[in-house]
């Protein structure tokens, strides 16, 4: 995987970032309603396959106590350059094994943007667990699958069996896309430019 998506870095190929920014304010909406739950504290979040960092800076820019975690070592020199963040707010390492790579613990708010979906079915079931250990006792997962298929990573296609299947003990509910007033509405059709959103709270 991570050859791969290293390959597409430095060829300059990452239509995954240029959907990300076409549903920046999904995630916004979204993590306002985040914020207005968790008032008077702080906020501790990490940013799941964070490539060059866009979503990390975002979440510290927010207010977050934000570490972003990817296994392409070019993308993450390019996060800490590009964004001006310490180095301290990234981490090399693998997703499928978290608990072991130094990111900290305690999480309120898990994002993932594209990154289960990159993964195979053993994949999904490993970075699972350890967003599970990892996470607060009353953490959100906000994930976003579908979106374009992107070089170099075809996924199969997601859907909310698969999370389910690999999130146990987590709700799963599809949420709306841009411009919705409720976290926890019905999602609408999957949008083929920036997917489907999901939000998993503990059962």
């Amino acid at each position: 995987m991570s050859i791969g998506y290293a390959t597409a870095y430095r060829a300059g190929i990452i239509p995954w970032e240029k959907a990300s920014r076409q549903d920046r304010p999904t995630l916004e909406h979204l993590l306002a309603h985040e914020e207005a739950i968790r008032p008077d504290r702080v906020w501790h979040a990490i940013d799941l396959g964070c490539g060059r960092g866009a979503n990390t800076k975002l979440l510290v820019d927010r207010g977050w106590d934000a570490m972003g975690v990817d296994n392409v070592r070019q993308a993450v020199d390019v996060a800490v350059r590009r964004n001006g963040l310490d180095d301290a707010r990234f981490v090399i390492g693998d997703v499928r094994h978290l608990v072991h790579s130094g990111v900290g613990s305690n999480f309120d708010l898990v994002l993932d943007v594209g990154c289960f979906q990159s993964l195979d079915d053993a994949g999904r079931t490993l970075v699972a667990g350890g967003v599970t250990e990892l996470a607060a006792p009353d953490a959100t997962i906000l994930m976003r699958t579908g979106g374009p298929r992107a070089f170099p990573v075809r996924p199969k296609q997601v859907v909310r069996h698969d999370i389910e299947r690999a999130y146990r003990g987590w709700t799963v509910t599809a949420v709306s896309g841009v411009g919705s007033t409720d976290a926890g509405a019905p999602a609408r059709a999957s949008d083929s430019r920036t997917g489907e959103w999901f939000r998993l709270t503990r059962t």
